[in-house]
Parts: structure tokens; sequence; C-alpha cells
């Protein structure tokens, strides 16, 4: 018998990874945003099943449905009152849980960080280009477009990558 409960367990634990999720390496500040974006996802989801709802159905509707069959009458006992409707209850339950992660990503300055990383990024590429341009031995008419060009280019990879 310890056997099979043992066996027991492994499965239940083995099923809990297959339905969570096995744990992942992934940088604080990274998991924040992904929870930001995920949790955005669900409220945006959430609105529109609250949206395809009757309005009455938010705050009125069946609270207990009970099937009797071995009784005399045998059918259905419906209890109707009002009550908040599950769905606008997981709604405005995860519309504050998207506060909080935001709050928390604010908090802990991850806007900032990604302005920061940008900034490194791009002062990464301004000296690559630099160094790219003064090795070509460019003219002075080639080095005078490079001021006009190099940006509208920046620009149009800017946008591509927007696009996808």
């Amino acid at each position: 018998m310890p056997n099979n409960r043992a066996a027991a367990q492994g499965e239940i634990a083995r099923q809990a990874v297959v339905t969570y999720g096995l744990p992942r390496d992934i940088d604080p500040t990274d998991a924040l945003l992904e929870e930001v974006h995920c949790t955005a996802g669900h409220v945006a989801w959430l609105r529109e099943q609250v949206q395809a709802l009757e309005p009455e159905v938010l705050v009125w509707g069946v609270t207990e449905q009970v099937e009797k069959s071995a009784t005399e009458f045998p059918g259905t006992d419906v209890t109707y009152s009002a009550t908040v409707n599950a769905w606008l209850e997981q709604y405005r339950w995860e519309r504050k849980h998207l506060l909080d992660v935001t709050k928390a990503a604010i908090a802990a300055g991850v806007e900032e960080r990604r302005v920061k990383l940008a900034e490194a990024q791009g002062a990464l590429l301004n000296n690559v280009l630099r160094r790219i341009f003064a090795r070509l031995s460019l003219s002075p008419e080639q080095s005078a477009l490079l001021p006009v060009v190099v940006p509208e280019e920046l620009r149009r990879a800017a946008a591509m990558a927007g696009a996808n």
C-alpha cells in the first residue's frame, strides 16, 4: 500500500506541474512585466464576457439549482436572488490585480529601466555606426547625407518592428 500511495502522490504532483507549469528562470523585472501584460489580457477578455451579458443578469440570477428525481414531484428547483454575477466579480478582481501589479512595476522602476536600456542600446548603436562610417572613408557628399539617411532608416526599422 505505501508504494500505491507514493505513486498516487507522484501523479498528483505531475498533474500540478502540467496544470501550473514548471518553475522558470526569469528576471524579476521581466516577471513583473509579464504579469502586467497577462493580466491586461485577462481584463480585456473578461470585459468582453461581461459586456455580452444582459444588464439584469449582472445583479440578479440563478443562485441555486437542485435536480430532484427520487421524489413525488421530480424536476428542478431553482432559486433566484440578487447577487453579483460571477463574471462581473472575476472582472472586478482581475482589474484590481492589474492595478496592483502595475503599481508594483512602477514602484520597481520597470519603465525607467526600460528607458535606460533603450538609451544604452541607442548609444551603443551610435558608437558602432560612427566607427563604421569612419572606416568607410566616405566622400564629403556621402558624409553630408548621413544625418538625413541614418535617422530615416532607423525610423523605418522602428516602424517595421512595431508592425510585427
